[in-house]
């Protein structure tokens, strides 16, 4: 008979007595790796998120204060947790990240949009991280459009006028949509520098982004519109690729936890409520539009929207 192989150790035998001795060392050979796992210490949970794009100490994102909370709430079950930060990337290269699982459990906030909802190679969980806060969008302007702005108060009128948009953004998509006229860039400085300079009429942003970016020296000293809001329904959720759907399903799991102790909420007031009030929604020019990206999308997460109109 041949030698067998196990490892690095040669064992030579002969008759049915060594090949029951052989079994016997191979089941020892396979349950030994399976002890030693359950006897050393536990590993961490490697999970990556984005960067943000500007610097502030302000301006920690929003999206990795709740992945931090999920994980946070469910360590007693899964076990440790290390965040990675990777740089900021526009939406074009993060879809390549995603599709390709170039990082470690890579897990993002984006704009749903049912195309990225049905790639085969990402998944994602139908909870509104923002509760629709950043549905509701008001505007730096080019500086001399101050008096202008005042009298729109109807979509038509924005005619000839150009948005800022980060290339690949839903919110561009949203705007043509309605007819609006979008001018893209690849960076939150470059859309502020351009509407400084007179390419861009109108860079409108959530309220929480608004007032962050506004203590920002990027935002140039941009002038804030006061008058006017935009409106398009722009939920946001975790999205990952489907071989990160271990990580996923425990965020999911500790999104449920934090919503039902009230810690999501909690969280969730802390960036977003005062902003919401500070922009004072009920006095402007609420002007709505369609979002043709989200006619698939399953209506449930409405149920965890807040709206600041009439809240």
């Amino acid at each position: 008979m041949e030698p067998g192989f196990i490892g690095n150790n040669i064992l030579v035998f002969s008759g049915f007595r060594h090949m029951c001795n052989l079994l016997v060392l191979l089941a020892l050979w396979l349950i030994a790796p399976i002890c030693a796992a359950e006897a050393s210490p536990q590993t961490s949970l490697i999970v990556t998120h984005k960067l943000p794009e500007l610097n502030s100490d302000e301006r920690v994102l929003h999206e990795v204060e709740v992945l931090q909370l999920a994980l946070d709430k469910t360590v007693a079950e899964f076990g440790p947790y290390e965040l990675r930060g990777i740089p900021p990337m526009n939406r074009a290269r993060t879809l390549v990240a995603l599709s390709h699982n170039v990082y470690p459990n890579l897990i993002l906030q984006m704009s749903y949009e049912d195309e990225l909802a049905e790639q085969e190679s990402l998944a994602f969980i139908p909870f509104p991280l923002d509760r629709g806060a950043l549905s509701y969008r008001i505007c730096f302007m080019r500086d001399s459009l101050n008096a202008t702005a005042k009298s729109i108060t109807h979509l038509d009128q924005f005619e000839g006028y150009h948005f800022g948009i980060g290339i690949g953004w839903a919110d561009g998509k949203i705007l043509r949509h309605n007819g609006l006229q979008v001018v893209e860039s690849n960076s939150v400085v470059s859309l502020f520098r351009m509407t400084k300079a007179g390419r861009i009429d109108f860079f409108c942003r959530g309220a929480s982004e608004f007032f962050y970016e506004q203590q920002d020296p990027n935002s140039l000293g941009l002038t804030g519109d006061t008058h006017l809001a935009l409106y398009y329904p722009l939920p946001k959720f975790f999205f990952a690729h489907k071989d990160t759907q271990v990580a996923l399903n425990r965020v999911q799991k500790g999104l449920e936890i934090a919503y039902r102790d009230g810690s999501f909420n909690k969280l969730w007031s802390k960036r977003h409520l005062n902003t919401l009030e500070r922009a004072n929604l009920k006095q402007r020019n609420l002007i709505q539009l369609e979002n043709p990206l989200i006619k698939h999308l399953a209506r449930d997460y409405e149920t965890y929207l807040y709206d600041p109109i009439n809240q």
